[in-house]
């Protein structure tokens, strides 16, 4: 593996969330999962709820639970711009398991009154939380489907 990085932030409504070097990024587009690498043609990717892995310069991955945004890819710099973003750490699984049931219940009722497109981004968001939770447990770990592997 190529020890070439280049630099990493997201950016979210809030706060700058992070700023780090990276060895590549692997990220929830709006087309399926993609990553990028050092060198990468310049792009602008839509976003979905999801996992986000970070490969630091170290060796070790880190994990981010985004909302929907953009990601761009500059010469030397990579910016997610993001809804939202939380680490693993700040992440309520209980919270987020009980979000996720929610939505599949309404899901379920298809009511007139229910608006499925927040109810699925709903359950995207959930999903994405308790994917990140599970993985700094190391009871997880997100594949580069983004599924989850035991």
């Amino acid at each position: 593996m190529s020890d070439k990085t280049f630099q990493f932030e997201i950016l979210t409504l809030q706060k700058s969330f992070l700023q780090q070097a990276a060895r590549f990024v692997v990220a929830p587009g709006q087309e399926g999962v993609f990553e990028i690498l050092p060198d990468h043609a310049p792009f602008v990717f839509a976003l979905k709820p999801g996992a986000l892995r970070i490969h630091a310069p170290e060796g070790k991955d880190s994990y981010v639970a985004i909302g929907s945004g953009f990601l761009i890819v500059q010469k030397e710099r990579t910016t997610v711009l993001a809804r939202s973003a939380e680490r693993p750490e700040e992440i309520d699984a209980e919270r987020a398991r009980r979000a996720k049931e929610r939505a599949e219940e309404r899901l379920q009722l298809r009511a007139s009154e229910i608006d499925v497109a927040r109810a699925q981004s709903a359950l995207q968001r959930a999903l994405a939380r308790l994917k990140v939770a599970e993985c700094s447990q190391g009871k997880t770990s997100v594949s580069y489907s983004m599924g989850v592997t035991r």
